[in-house]
C-alpha cells in the first residue's frame, strides 16, 4: 500500500505541480489538512530541492485566532521554515466588498499568497484542499445551479496555486497524524452550521456515504471527467470565437452574426462564453439566462442591446453583434503638453499641441479635433463620466447633464463609461467626440490655442 506522501507525490507528478528547485508557499491556517500539507511538503523538500515557506492569515473572528497564529508559527520554528502572517478584519472586509464572510475570507487569502508570492518570489501557492473539499464545492456549485465548470471541482493546479491533497480524503489526514503525533489546531467555526459549506459536511455529506462509503472519491472522479470533457469544449470554443471573429481589441469584441447564427444552440453559448472569458468574466462564466438574453439580441432588431452581467454587454449592429466590457473605476490620466496620451485598456489616444492664434487661418474644429485658449486651461487631465457631471456647451449659457447630452445623441448606455472627458481646473472642457464646453472656448483676445486630437478607433 502506497503511503500518504508517495500518494502525494504520485499527484504532484500527474498534474505537474512542481518542478526542482521550486519555492513553494504553504497556506497554513494550522488546522489538520494544512498542518499535513507542510509536513508532508516537508518530507518531500531535499527529494526536489524545495524552498518551503508558510504563510498564515488571521481572519480576527474567532478570540482563540491569535494562539493559532502562534502555534503555526512555533511549527514552522521546529521545521526550520520561514514563516509570513497577517491579521486583517474579515468581517469588515465582507462588509465593504458586499460579501459573505467565506467569500471575503478566501478572496483575502489569496490575495495575501499572492503579494506575497510576488514580493518574494515564491513559484507556488501550495493549500490543503482534500477530495472532502472537492465534494463540498461541487455540491454547493450544484445546489446553486453552476454549469460544468461548477461541477469540475476544485482543479488541482490554477495558475501559480497548487492543490497536491485532492485525491486523499480528510480522515486519511487525521489518521496519518495521530500516527506521527503531529499535533494542529481546531477551528471551531468549522463545527458551526451558520456557514454553507458546514452544513453541506455536517448533513449532507454523510446521507451520500451512506449510498457510497467511498463517496468523496467518487465524486472527484465524477469532477475529473467533467474536467476533462471542459478541456475538449474549451478548444472548441476557441476555434469557433476565431472562425467568427470580425475585430477585437482591449474592450470590444466583434463577431460575424451569420457565421455565429450557423452554429448550433451549444456552440453559440461556447463562442459567447469564450468572449465573456476573454473580458475576464469570473465565477462559472456567462450564465444561462445572460445567454438566452444574447441569443435575444442576436434575434432582434439591430442597435438592440443588453447587459450580460460583469459589466460586458452585447448590441446587434446589421449583420454583426458586438460586445463591449466596460470598465469602471479607472484613474486619471495626465495630459501631456505637447504630445501623445494614451487611454489604458483602450486604442485612442489625445495628441496635443499648443498653437499661436497668429499663426491660424481657420479654427477648424470637428467631433474629434478642439481648440481651446490656452490661458483659460488649468491642471488638464482625462477621466471618465460619472453621474451628476454637467457641461456648458458651446454657445449656451446654462449647464447640462452630460446624461441628457447621451440621450438627445442617442449615446448608448454602455458607451457613455467609454467616452473621455478633457478636465480643466476641475470642469469639463470637451465630451471627447461630442462637444465642448463655452467657458474654454478661443476668443478673438486669445494668444495661444490648444489644439487636441482623438486619435485611434
Amino acid at each position: 500500500m502506497e503511503s500518504l506522501v508517495e500518494r502525494m507525490e504520485k499527484t504532484i507528478r500527474d498534474f505537474g505541480l512542481i518542478k526542482k528547485n521550486d519555492s513553494i508557499l504553504v497556506a497554513f491556517s494550522g488546522g489538520p489538512d494544512s498542518t499535513a500539507l507542510l509536513y508532508l511538503f516537508d518530507q518531500l523538500k531535499s527529494k526536489y530541492s524545495l524552498k518551503l515557506v508558510a504563510a498564515h492569515l488571521d481572519h480576527g473572528i474567532r478570540s482563540e485566532s491569535a494562539s493559532d497564529r502562534e502555534f503555526c508559527r512555533q511549527t514552522c520554528r521546529s521545521l526550520k521554515i520561514k514563516f509570513h502572517s497577517l491579521k486583517i478584519d474579515i468581517p469588515a472586509q465582507a462588509k465593504k466588498r458586499k460579501l459573505s464572510i467565506e467569500e471575503a475570507g478566501r478572496n483575502c487569502r489569496y490575495e495575501y499568497f499572492q503579494k506575497l508570492s510576488l514580493k518574494y518570489g515564491y513559484a507556488r501557492i501550495a493549500t490543503g484542499h482534500t477530495s472532502d473539499d472537492n465534494a463540498e464545492t461541487v455540491i454547493f456549485n450544484l445546489a446553486r445551479g453552476a454549469g460544468l465548470k461548477g461541477l469540475a471541482g476544485i482543479p488541482f493546479k490554477r495558475g501559480a496555486i497548487i492543490r497536491p491533497l485532492l485525491e486523499i480524503e480528510k480522515s486519511e489526514l487525521l489518521a496519518w497524524l495521530k500516527s506521527k503525533k503531529i499535533p494542529f489546531a481546531l477551528d471551531k467555526s468549522n463545527l458551526s452550521s451558520d456557514y454553507a459549506r458546514n452544513r453541506i459536511r455536517k448533513n449532507i455529506i454523510p446521507q451520500f456515504k451512506k449510498l457510497n462509503p467511498l463517496f468523496a472519491g467518487a465524486l472527484s472522479r465524477f469532477s475529473r471527467n467533467i474536467a476533462g470533457d471542459l478541456e475538449y469544449l474549451r478548444f472548441s470554443a476557441v476555434s469557433s470565437y476565431e472562425n467568427a471573429l470580425v475585430k477585437s481589441s482591449n474592450n470590444k469584441i466583434v463577431l460575424d452574426l451569420g457565421k455565429l447564427k450557423g452554429y448550433d444552440k451549444s456552440l453559440r453559448k461556447l463562442t459567447i462564453a469564450e468572449v465573456f472569458s476573454r473580458f475576464g468574466g469570473v465565477g462559472d462564466g456567462l450564465s444561462y439566462d445572460a445567454f438566452e438574453r444574447a441569443m435575444g439580441i442576436c434575434d432582434g432588431k439591430s442597435g438592440n442591446k443588453t447587459h450580460l452581467g460583469q459589466g460586458i454587454w452585447i448590441e446587434k449592429s446589421q449583420n454583426q453583434v458586438s460586445l463591449r466590457k466596460i470598465i469602471s473605476g479607472r484613474k486619471d490620466i495626465k495630459l501631456n503638453i505637447p504630445g501623445i496620451t494614451r487611454i489604458p485598456l483602450s486604442e485612442k489616444h489625445f495628441s496635443a499641441e499648443i498653437l499661436k492664434r497668429s499663426e491660424i487661418k481657420k479654427l477648424k474644429t470637428g467631433p474629434d479635433t478642439a481648440i481651446f485658449d490656452m490661458a483659460g486651461m488649468t491642471k488638464m487631465r482625462i477621466r471618465f463620466w460619472r453621474e451628476g457631471d454637467k457641461i456648458r456647451p458651446l454657445g449656451m449659457r446654462g449647464a447640462r447633464l452630460l446624461s441628457d447630452v447621451f440621450t438627445d445623441r442617442k449615446i448608448p448606455t454602455f458607451e457613455r463609461q467609454e467616452i473621455p472627458l478633457l478636465i480643466s481646473g476641475g470642469e469639463i472642457a470637451w465630451i471627447a467626440g461630442v462637444m465642448m464646453a463655452d467657458d474654454f472656448k478661443v476668443r478673438p483676445e486669445t494668444a495661444d490655442v490648444l489644439r487636441i486630437r482623438l486619435c485611434g478607433s
